[in-house]
């Protein structure tokens, strides 16, 4: 993937999440298109260039929102080396173990989330019942969807 196009990929990502969580969320419940996409980076390339683009993207969410600094940098960079680092146990190159994946990682980063927000402000951040249930699910089918997608245009040729 030449630097351009990365680029572009990499903007895009940030600009298609601002808008969406700007228009599309209800109640708080919106997919998460930049950790499903660190952890598809993840599942694709390994932890090393997941890392790095969860933690730009996380420093993305954590300058739009400002609260908890450094806490979306956080878990997207974690959540990045977890999921390059189970690949070598599950195949997440195939939609279903990917879609399972991201849903039990979005979890594991909302109750984190929630964690972190209880040890530097003093107060869990429990972003309430919809977000809890539909915000995995919606997360599982944009990952098995960006999977047949990566696979279909951004593949290995």
């Amino acid at each position: 993937m030449n630097a351009l196009r990365f680029l572009a990929f990499y903007l895009g990502a940030m600009l298609l999440q601002w808008w969406w969580n700007t228009h599309f969320s209800y109640w708080g419940a919106a997919p998460q298109f930049l950790l499903v996409l660190t952890l598809l980076i993840a599942s694709r390339r390994g932890p090393v260039p997941a890392m790095f683009a969860g933690f730009g993207w996380g420093l993305f969410l954590d300058v739009s929102r400002a609260e908890l600094f450094g806490a979306s940098a956080f878990l997207l960079t974690g959540a990045g080396y977890i999921a390059g680092m189970v690949r070598h146990q599950i195949d997440l190159r195939a939609a279903g173990p990917l879609a399972a994946c991201t849903a039990l990682l979005t979890l594991g980063v909302l109750l984190t989330h929630g964690l972190v927000a209880l040890v530097f402000a003093k107060s869990f951040e429990s972003f309430g019942g919809l977000v809890w249930v539909f915000t995995p699910l919606m997360n599982a089918l944009l990952a098995a969807a960006g999977a047949v997608l990566w696979d279909l245009f951004g593949g290995e040729r």
